[in-house]
This record gives C-alpha cells, structure tokens and sequence, in this order.
C-alpha cells in the first residue's frame, strides 16, 4: 500500500533514480530522489543529502552539478539492469583505463 498524501512517508517515497558517473572515482554512482524534492546518494562509505524545490522536477544537470556527475540518466525507481546503466559502467570503465595511462 503506498503512503497517504500529505505525509511524511509520501515525501519519502523513492520516485526517481540518476545514474552518472563520478567525476573524482570513475565510477557509476546513483542518487535517489524523493517526492519531496530530496537528492540522497551513498559515495565512499559516506551519505550525501541535497534539497531541492519540494515538488519540481528535478533535472539531469542539477543533479551533475550538486553530485559531480557526467552522463546523466534518469530512470524510473522501479528499473533494474537497464541497458543504459550497462552502458554508464562500460564507459566510466574506458575512462578509468584511459586515466590510468
């Protein structure tokens, strides 16, 4: 049963999830967002929060900029194993070797 409007649980709720690829690790990182307007993601052992205008969309590019984040995507919370994350982890990968020379 999902939460009832007006509530502390409803703008909890999960509704969207950004994958992009970290700028410092080269790594694909996701960011969670709520209802309500919240941006949560976990990065080295360490939990990042940033606000947003509670009800607005929130945008791929707010999303880079408050995170670090290039290649941003968007998804759907309910999506596992998309192709396009596929895609994000093969690309932060290339990345990573090409650094490393």
């Amino acid at each position: 049963m999902p939460p009832r409007k007006s509530t502390k649980d409803y703008q909890n709720e999960i509704i969207r999830v950004h994958y992009g690829i970290n700028n410092q690790t080269l790594g694909v990182q996701s960011v969670w967002e709520t209802r309500g307007g919240k941006l949560a993601s976990m990065s080295g052992g360490r939990h990042f929060n940033y606000q947003v205008v509670a009800g607005s969309i929130v945008r791929s590019d707010a999303v880079s900029l408050a995170f670090d984040l290039t290649d941003v995507i968007t998804l759907p919370v309910d999506v596992e194993n998309h192709p396009l994350v596929n895609e994000l982890e093969t690309k932060a990968s290339i990345m990573r070797a090409q650094r490393s020379t």
